[in-house]
């Protein structure tokens, strides 16, 4: 397989909204206690995808499919946000390898990493949130103007 890369698209912030729409679904079924902790940590790991997903797509930018996509996706998506999250990225990528023993290795996920990584995930998604709900930049607002005209 060949490595994920980041490349450049049109900035589109209503498809981000259904991004994140999905991502609090995820969430939301991650919340339910019946559910097993491994089932939990694929959930959450979800959530978190598509809130990188609308972060990136805000921001014009989308993740190739390929070799380390869910951690590119998580790097480039955290470098949009304008506060600082180092700690926020180390504690979503420490949460996406517990994902993949729980997912392909049989490896039983503790209590204590899933409410480590649902904290963490609510935090990614509220940022997320916040990011997609700006207001769009002028030159996004100008080319989706112009972008309508000549379709019309």
């Amino acid at each position: 397989m060949t490595e994920a890369r980041l490349r450049k698209i049109p900035a589109d912030r209503v498809g981000a909204r259904e991004f994140l729409v999905q991502a609090r679904i995820f969430m939301r079924d991650a919340r339910v206690e019946k559910v097993s902790n491994e089932g939990r940590q694929v959930l959450l790991h979800q959530t978190a995808i598509c809130a990188c997903d609308a972060i990136l797509l805000a921001a014009g930018l989308q993740v190739t499919v390929g070799d380390r996509a869910h951690l590119l996706r998580l790097e480039h998506a955290l470098e949009q946000l304008p506060d600082d999250a180092e700690e926020l990225l180390d504690t979503l990528d420490a949460s996406r390898a517990r994902r993949v023993e729980a997912s392909y290795r049989a490896g039983p996920v503790p209590d204590a990493s899933v409410e480590e990584a649902e904290t963490a995930t609510a935090d990614l998604l509220e940022r997320a949130e916040r990011f997609v709900g700006r207001p769009m930049p002028a030159a996004d607002a100008q080319a989706k103007t112009d972008a309508a005209d000549t379709s019309a």
